[in-house]
């Protein structure tokens, strides 16, 4: 029974978010307007986001994995983050399988959706500008390590905490099977929601020669810059530009650049983040998975271009989604995107 009401509070949320999702309706307008105020994101990026990425249609065996991995609490509560507007909904979902007791603190920067979706559905949550949690509560944190270090240390003993902190997603390409229909994905996964999420990619390793990772550096290169026509950026503060600039100088300095719209591609040996700017690196190797091994801890999401890739790394990296190309921002609604710290949480004492 209790599984029952749970599914039920889970699917009145995502049919909420049918309704959002619909440039038709003016629930759904109305959204649409306001993201656009609190996301600094183009109008094309957002509609993409919310006719892509929104979780509106999951399958019932998703909705069923979803509650099997949550654990059940007397009340949950949801500290939302504002770096990918649409994950507000799995959230919020999640803590809903786990209670019929939910309380919410959306983000100050941008509440749109929770705000949104609470309108909807009153009943199912409630907004709160604070959350205080009591022992045998469940607490799902999104946001910064050093906010999930401090939330972790001021709760009571007796909480079980879910915290979800910076990531990143990872391409690994086998090079005698890339083809231009893999730029394209990898230049989608990499543009939407400006690549401020901690599934998106930014960095490549590329599984052949030297020569290799530089064409398909280039190739990436070539692709982000031609979807920015389509999704152009939203808009960037001074100080964001600036930081922009200053990192790219220094790509340019250590490795050969190709530019890409607003953003670039490095490529050179060693593997290193760029910033999440539409920015790439691009390494190679023969040994992905030793390559990639130093940033186990903080691997949320890889994408491969072929099944012996992604059968491999899904061996070594357990805590890390697998996904194919062009999909890493729309992973089945089944449970937490972030894996990391597994699902049942971690008891405060």
């Amino acid at each position: 029974m209790a599984e029952t009401a749970s599914l039920a509070r889970v699917e009145r949320l995502v049919a909420a978010a049918r309704v959002l999702s619909s440039p038709h309706g003016e629930t759904g307008r109305a959204l649409r307007q306001r993201l656009l105020e609190t996301t600094g994101l183009s109008a094309p990026s957002i509609e993409l986001g919310l006719t892509r990425c929104l979780e509106t249609t999951p399958s019932r065996a998703e909705l069923e994995a979803l509650l099997s991995s949550t654990p059940e609490a007397p009340r949950a509560h949801v500290l939302l983050s504002a770096n990918v507007f649409v994950a507000a909904l799995r959230a919020i979902a999640i803590a809903l399988a786990s209670s019929p007791s939910v309380r919410v603190r959306a983000s100050r920067r941008d509440p749109a959706l929770a705000e949104s979706l609470h309108a909807l559905v009153p009943d199912l949550f409630e907004l709160s500008p604070a959350l205080s949690a009591q022992p045998g509560d469940h607490f799902w944190a999104y946001g910064s390590d050093a906010t999930l270090t401090e939330l972790r240390g001021s709760l009571a003993p007796g909480v079980w905490f879910h915290p979800h902190g910076a990531g990143l997603g990872a391409v690994v390409l086998d090079a005698s099977a890339f083809t231009e229909a893999d730029a394209r994905a990898v230049a989608l996964d990499t543009a939407l929601f400006d690549q401020r999420g901690c599934l998106s990619p930014r960095l490549v390793s590329v599984v052949g020669s030297e020569q290799q990772a530089q064409s398909i550096a280039q190739a990436l290169a070539s692709a982000l810059g031609a979807l920015e026509r389509e999704l152009p950026p939203g808009r960037e503060s001074a100080q964001a530009a600036a930081e922009a600039r200053q990192s790219r100088d220094a790509a340019a300095y250590a490795f050969e650049l190709f530019p890409a719209g607003r953003g670039w591609i490095s490529c050179g040996p060693e593997l290193v983040v760029p910033p999440a700017s539409r920015c790439l690196h691009v390494s190679w190797t023969s040994e992905p998975a030793r390559a990639l091994s130093g940033l186990s801890a903080h691997l949320t999401c890889i994408a491969t271009n072929t099944a012996a890739l992604q059968a491999q790394l899904g061996l070594a990296f357990s805590g890390a989604r697998p996904a194919t190309l062009g999909e890493m921002q729309r992973p089945p609604l089944d449970g937490p995107v972030d894996l990391r710290h597994g699902t049942q949480g971690e008891l405060v004492t």
